[in-house]
């Protein structure tokens, strides 16, 4: 197995990700307008400026495509999205293949860098914003749990809370870690931090716990599992 590939076992920066995980299927789950909008109080009229997006962990930005011309034609008004991940040669291939350079942007960057959440505020400066409408975060607390122990996690989770006024997460079940630490082995490494973790079987829940108790968001969606038998939840 070649460097690339190590990388991509470790991290889960895998070059041919949508061959095996249909980005279609996964916008086919995703709920109407009701859910990605806050509830108008009496008085309020709808926001009429761009929609604001961050997808971390976007990989080639097949998804991100597909996420920024759904939620406009739900939303019915413009959608800008800022795609980020840690991988520079997926980042130069979603550059290379984006199709709407004026509303999405492409970024490499660790999200988890003081560094990057200061570009990620400067990104909001520009667009004259204190918070994003939604940061997603499909399939990526896995590695990111794997790689930064229990308290990473919990770090990377708080971060975009304070940035988000909704969070979408789509945690991987404890099968998953499973199956990404025999991956890893067959390739002569290990998760160091593997056996340390507390959040284990039920990791799922306790990223739901987390949210909801100490970072004092509510749940107000979840979809039905997607073949990998993961949920898209939404929290405001």
């Amino acid at each position: 197995m070649d460097i690339r590939n190590n990388m991509a076992v470790q991290y889960g920066n895998f070059m041919n990700y949508y061959q095996f995980n249909s980005a279609s299927e996964r916008v086919e789950l995703l709920p109407d307008k009701d859910i990605w909008l806050p509830a108008l109080q009496d008085g309020d009229f709808p926001k009429q400026s761009p929609y604001l997006v961050l997808d971390v962990g976007c990989n080639c930005g097949v998804f991100t495509q597909l996420l920024q011309k759904y939620l406009e034609e739900w939303l019915q008004r413009s959608v800008k999205i800022l795609g980020i991940d840690l991988d520079n040669r997926l980042i130069q291939r979603a550059v290379a293949e984006n199709e709407s350079p004026e509303s999405i942007s492409f970024s490499c960057m660790d999200i988890l860098d003081e560094a990057a959440i200061e570009r990620v505020k400067k990104y909001l400066e520009l667009n004259k914003r204190q918070k994003f409408d939604a940061i997603c975060c499909f399939s990526i607390t896995m590695w990111i749990h794997l790689n930064h122990h229990d308290h990473g996690l919990q770090l990377f989770l708080r971060k975009l809370s304070h940035l988000a006024e909704l969070l979408v997460v789509e945690p991987q079940p404890w099968k998953c870690y499973q199956t990404a630490e025999r991956r890893l082995k067959k390739a002569g490494k290990v998760f160091p931090l593997f056996l340390e973790l507390k959040w284990r079987s039920d990791v799922e829940k306790q990223i739901e716990n987390f949210l909801e108790e100490a970072l004092a968001r509510k749940k107000v969606f979840e979809s039905t599992p997607t073949k990998w038998h993961r949920r898209i939840c939404f929290y405001r």
